[in-house]
């Protein structure tokens, strides 16, 4: 086993549901650096939601909002956006519907919600403070990434029908919808973006290991040289991994790494 590459979701894969990483989970990846294998960041958090964890282990390339935007140090490897007019032609489309609650809007100005967020949820306590806007008016920038919490599939079938270049797509096993850029009428994942940095650090997608465990991880855990699944992943992702390893829980990124890669 030849890995040059360690990519790996965040929220309940590398991190504890109680959004804590475990200091043996941050050794075993600083001692992969040391050995010089890379570690990634796939996730669907924007780039400053993961600053604590950035912060702890300094992984050499982040791809956050899914694969729309991804960044090696100081270096931005890509980045997909949804222009002005499209942005706001979402937004405005959103209000029509009741059977949406949240709406995030992922910009360089920082993050909108078209509903007031309690930092101290634990639901979002994890998250950076947003901007509250009603989004009547619309914004005065871009987004690369809409996300919505749409509560019955038919009305997320009525907001992929109006928007068909956009890429539309389920992130979470529950009820959260994301409405981003495509690239070329291709739609964009964190595949993307680790395929996106192999070539930046010229390294072959056989000798990268992923590890995920929701929606938007099974493109890389399908595609990349080794998919691994968390144990309390859903179905489809694990159906998409070559492995299956204990659970965010109980360190099982970590452990796997120590036991398959070390």
């Amino acid at each position: 086993m030849n890995i040059k590459m360690i990519a790996t979701d965040l929220d309940q894969t590398l991190i504890r549901s109680d959004d804590s990483i475990s200091s043996f989970t941050i050794n075993t990846l600083n001692t992969c650096k040391q050995r010089d294998i890379l570690i990634v960041f796939a996730t669907a958090r924007t780039e400053s939601d993961c600053k604590s964890f950035k912060d702890a282990i300094n992984p050499d390339a982040i791809i956050s909002s899914r694969g729309l935007f991804v960044r090696a140090g100081e270096n931005t490897i890509s980045r997909s956006t949804l222009n002005i007019e499209t942005t706001n032609k979402i937004l405005k489309a959103y209000l029509r519907h009741s059977n949406i609650r949240y709406v995030l809007a992922f910009t360089d100005k920082g993050r909108y919600t078209n509903i007031p967020i309690d930092e101290h949820n634990t639901i979002w306590g994890k998250c950076n403070p947003d901007m509250y806007t009603n989004f009547s008016k619309g914004l005065d920038c871009e987004a690369y990434d809409i996300v919505a919490e749409i509560f019955d599939d038919v009305t997320a079938d009525i907001m992929a029908d109006s928007f068909p270049t956009i890429d539309v797509k389920r992130i979470s096993g529950q009820h959260w919808f994301s409405f981003g850029a495509k690239d070329v009428n291709k739609s964009v994942n964190k595949l993307d973006g680790i395929k996106s940095l192999a070539a930046y650090f010229n390294i072959n997608l056989e000798d990268i290991v992923a590890f995920g465990d929701d929606f938007c991880d099974v493109e890389m855990l399908r595609d990349c040289g080794i998919g691994v699944a968390v144990n309390n992943a859903i179905d489809e992702a694990k159906s998409a991994a070559d492995f299956i390893c204990d659970s965010n829980n109980d360190d099982g990124v970590a452990r796997w790494i120590e036991e398959r890669i070390l």
